[in-house]
């Protein structure tokens, strides 16, 4: 069976780092702020605090960046 190709859908975790960053990117903020997010979830094997497995990244992404706007990381 041939392995899809991870197209950047927010359902493909984990996720590539090139497609976060360009999420990241749209939003008007840097690399930087892109790579401390994909390390924070691979460092937490793409699970919430509580320890469920991510289903979404974007929509994960979405609240990291909403957060990042507001100051409160």
């Amino acid at each position: 069976m041939e392995k899809s190709l991870n197209l950047g859908y927010g359902t493909e975790v984990p996720p590539l780092l090139d497609h976060v960053k360009i999420i990241f990117d749209q939003q008007d903020l840097q690399e930087k702020d892109a790579i401390e997010f994909f390390d924070h979830f691979e460092e937490r094997g793409w699970q919430t605090k509580t320890g469920v497995s991510i289903k979404n990244w974007k929509q994960v992404a979405d609240q990291w960046i909403w957060d990042l706007k507001k100051g409160i990381k």
